[in-house]
């Protein structure tokens, strides 16, 4: 068969990056500039065309643009709470519509935090300012009327279908909220197409050069082939059954499925789907796109045997006219607009010494922390300033104004506390081949130890351990910059004590944080990790993960099924364990261990948990689809349920629910339950 290859553009580990995810909520339909989040900006630049207001003072808004270090003397080009309020609400409405839940202040498993939201809020609508400040200087501003027919002309589509405008007056209320919704959309939008089009008037010109200059790369990236494939050992059956396809006495799917050793394809009539280039291998890359469409070509001789190729659709160019056509040309042409753009926005603010200041302290704690956290040098100095300021010697929390300082703090001491612990197994390792490797070796230089190495027989298993531990100790030599003994105990010393200090703060700050915002899941998740045997801690952390990764998918079919087929490219029929087996085993054998087997964790607890494992067994056995399995989880469900009633043996409810789940268990042993859904159970 045709050995597939990676896409060079696939990267499992990004596309997977949920904070992908709320950024496109964000920023989706903004066109070509990526900061505008104009449609969900609940005050449009409208309001900012508008005379200064005398009666604001800078001070006291939430910040705004400055130049030269000093603010702008504008109203207009400043940021009222009333505006960044409304714009924060609208966007984390949005996004939790989504079904994201936000934690206030913490990055949970790589979703932003409300803070984060907030703070990339105020960069958008800084940007959207200085857009206005420079349609303003350059009378590029759209009117009031080029807004309200734009946006009528959009409204008036939408509404033109029933069903759309139903939904429409469902999602926000009235046709009258989202034609004030649109407008402010289309009012940044036309702001932004009128400075781009004076800022970058031959925007599109340069833009052909650019795909003259990167053709090859384009092509590569945008020409796709659809085609079918028969795969056989020899030329001559390869021939034959060429000959029988074009005289008609065999078609190329049933060809393919008779006689293909291509088992992958031939079950599906040959077909291959859609590839593009360095997909398949070399030789039958090349026949595939140098085809035409609906003619059989080859034999073609690969690496696996001799293939015949049907193509069914091509797509391929060698100009900018015909890349026009080509479903890649819009992306391509708003990725080069945003970069394009993006760099003359920069230039703009330095050529006139644009910047921005912060009044609301949140906001300043959070770009500090936000501008320290690619730099471990700048954020052990925010941690120290955060340390000295919030805690007192003896590692106790000092209540602050806010909690986003704390927050923070906790943030930089995990990662801190990681560091150290990797450092403290480094000096360990280290220490350990400096007080066991004889000196001779250990002095050796790294090149001196590899030419040994090859020298050594591999019947002298004692010196090539030696050699290769201190191959090792030479990267410990280069990464902290000590060789000799005493200084990696003195260091390994001064890394320890490092650890329990910052260690005892950590701890300390998250306790803090436990008592004033036990909900927050990533509290939850610290103080799992710190005392991961308390029955109410071990409850929450697995309650807040059943609600968070497992019960979504249970209680939505489609959204599991969606989930299911994007994992099952990359993990296949594992995909299943890895988001529903998994997880679920993890939840109930913590739920089993550390609470239901333990003699004296309070009832109240006890029933909660059950609880949850009713509803969790419940949901799995709701979504199956194989009777067998749906037996098995209704079984699982049926432990729980006997487990509540040895705790409430005279609640009528439970027994008829007991008593339900027993029939469906029977009906299914029958084979009689095939469209038997179970009850649900309700804490």
């Amino acid at each position: 068969m045709p050995a597939k290859k990676p896409s060079r553009n696939a990267n499992f580990m990004k596309s997977i990056q949920r904070p992908i995810v709320w950024a496109i909520v964000i920023l989706f339909g903004i066109g070509i500039i990526w900061w505008t989040v104009a449609q969900y900006l609940g005050s449009g630049f409208r309001n900012n065309t508008q005379d200064v207001d005398q009666t604001i003072k800078f001070e006291e808004t939430v910040g705004g643009l400055t130049r030269d270090g000093t603010p702008v003397i504008d109203s207009r080009y400043w940021i009222t709470y009333s505006e960044y309020e409304i714009s924060a609400r609208d966007t984390l409405s949005n996004i939790r519509s989504q079904g994201y839940n936000l934690d206030p202040y913490f990055e949970v498993e790589n979703n932003p935090s409300e803070m984060g939201i907030r703070y990339e809020l105020f960069r958008s609508l800084i940007d959207q300012k200085t857009l206005l400040l420079y349609a303003v200087e350059n009378d590029v501003v759209p009117t009031a009327q080029q807004i309200k027919s734009e946006s009528d002309r959009i409204v008036n589509q939408y509404v033109a279908d029933e069903n759309t405008k139903a939904a429409i007056i469902y999602q926000y209320g009235s046709v009258e909220a989202f034609a004030e919704l649109v407008q402010e959309y289309v009012s940044t939008q036309l702001l932004s197409m009128n400075v781009q089009a004076k800022a970058l008037p031959n925007i599109e010109e340069d833009f052909k050069q650019y795909v003259a200059d990167n053709m090859t790369d384009l092509k590569y990236e945008y020409e796709k082939v659809t085609a079918s494939h028969i795969l056989v050992t020899d030329e001559a059956s390869a021939l034959e059954l060429k000959a029988k396809i074009e005289e008609g006495v065999l078609s190329f799917s049933q060809a393919a499925s008779e006689f293909s050793i291509d088992t992958g394809s031939a079950i599906d009539g040959g077909n291959l789907g859609e590839f593009g280039h360095g997909q398949m291998v070399k030789e039958f890359e090349d026949a595939a796109f140098a085809a035409t469409p609906g003619v059989i070509t080859g034999p073609v001789l690969s690496q696996f045997g001799y293939h015949l190729i049907d193509v069914a659709t091509k797509t391929t160019f060698d100009t900018y006219e015909e890349f026009v056509k080509v479903a890649g040309y819009d992306t391509e042409y708003s990725q080069y607009s945003n970069d394009r753009f993006n760099s003359w926005l920069s230039s703009y603010k330095e050529e006139n010494k644009l910047s921005y200041a912060i009044n609301d302290p949140d906001l300043v704690m959070y770009e500090k922390y936000a501008n320290s956290r690619n730099d471990a040098e700048s954020s052990q100095k925010l941690m120290a300033e955060l340390q000295n300021e919030y805690f007192d010697g003896e590692g106790n929390v000092l209540i602050g104004d806010s909690y986003l300082p704390l927050v923070i703090y906790t943030e930089l001491a995990d990662s801190r506390v990681s560091e150290l612990r990797n450092e403290i197994l480094d000096l360990e390792d280290l220490k350990s081949i400096l007080t066991t490797v004889p000196a001779s070796i250990t002095s050796l230089s790294k090149e001196e130890i590899a030419a040994q190495l090859e020298t050594t027989p591999s019947t002298d298993s004692i010196t090539r351990v030696y050699l290769s531990n201190s191959q090792r100790a030479h990267d410990y030599f280069d990464k902290y910059g000590i060789s000799e003994l005493v200084d990696v105990e003195k260091l390994l010393s001064e890394k320890n004590e490092a650890y329990d200090k910052t260690n005892t703060y950590f701890e300390s700050s998250v306790k803090f944080l436990y008592s004033t915002m036990p909900n927050s899941s990533q509290v939850i998740n610290y103080m799992y990790r710190i005392d991961g045997n308390d029955p109410k801690i071990v409850y929450l952390y697995n309650e807040s993960i059943y609600n968070r990764n497992i019960r979504p998918l249970l209680e939505n079919p489609t959204l599991l099924d969606s989930y299911l087929q994007y994992y099952g490219q990359y993990f296949g029929a594992q995909a299943v364990s890895l988001l529903i087996d998994s997880p679920v085993q993890s939840v109930e054998s913590d739920l089993n261990m550390k609470i239901l087997n333990i003699t004296d964790v309070a009832t109240d607890l006890k029933v909660s948990t059950l609880y949850l494992l009713v509803d969790m067994y419940e949901k799995l056995a709701n979504i199956q689809k194989n009777e067998q399995m749906m037996r098995m989880y209704l079984i699982g469900e049926m432990s729980y349920l006997e487990m509540l009633l040895e705790l409430y043996p005279d609640d009528a409810a439970l027994k008829s629910t007991i008593e339900t789940v027993q029939f469906q268990i029977s009906e299914l042993a029958t084979g009689t339950g095939t469209t038997t859904e179970a009850t649900g159970t309700e804490n």
